[in-house]
C-alpha cells in the first residue's frame, strides 16, 4: 500500500501520556473557531505533527455521537493537513495538537469545515511566525 498525500498515520496520533500532560499545561489555548479550541505546543521531543481529537462525553452521552465528530475532524485534518506540516518542518521541531470540540450539539459537515479550516490558517500563521527560542510555544502578543 503506498502513502499519499493525505494521510492520517499511526505516527500522528498522539498516545504519550507525558506529551498529553506537557500539552494541556505547557500549550497554547489562543486558537478558537467555535466550536473548536485548538491547543498546541512546539517541542523537540518529536518530530512532524501529533494529534489529539476530544468530544466531551458530558455533551454527548452516545459514544456515536463522539465517533462522528472525531471522525469529521480526523477527515478533515487528512485532507488539509499539508500547510501545518510544511510549517513544522521549517522549525524543524515536531507540533503537539489537541481539536478539542466545545459543543452540545452535532455540526453537519458543511458547516463545521470552514470554522476548522478558520483556526487551522491561523495555527499555520502562528506556527510560522513562531520564535524558535521560546519553548512554551506561545506567541508573542
Amino acid at each position: 500500500m503506498t502513502t499519499g498525500a493525505n494521510t492520517f498515520s499511526k505516527e500522528e496520533r498522539l498516545c504519550s501520556s507525558k506529551l498529553i500532560d506537557r500539552l494541556f499545561s505547557e500549550g497554547n489555548r489562543q486558537i478558537s473557531a467555535f466550536p473548536i479550541r485548538l491547543v498546541w505546543l512546539l517541542s523537540d521531543d518529536i518530530e512532524g505533527v501529533q494529534i489529539l481529537i476530544s468530544a466531551p462525553k458530558r455533551n454527548f452521552h452516545h459514544a456515536v455521537d463522539r465517533n462522528r465528530i472525531k471522525r469529521q475532524i480526523r477527515e478533515f485534518y487528512r485532507t488539509s493537513s499539508a500547510p501545518l506540516k510544511e510549517a513544522v518542518s521549517a522549525q524543524s521541531k515536531g507540533l503537539v495538537l489537541a481539536f478539542l470540540f466545545n459543543d452540545n450539539k452535532l455540526w453537519d459537515t458543511c458547516k463545521l469545515i470552514p470554522r476548522l479550516q478558520a483556526a487551522m490558517d491561523r495555527l499555520v500563521e502562528a506556527v510560522s511566525g513562531q520564535i524558535p527560542e521560546n519553548g512554551l510555544g506561545k506567541s508573542v502578543e
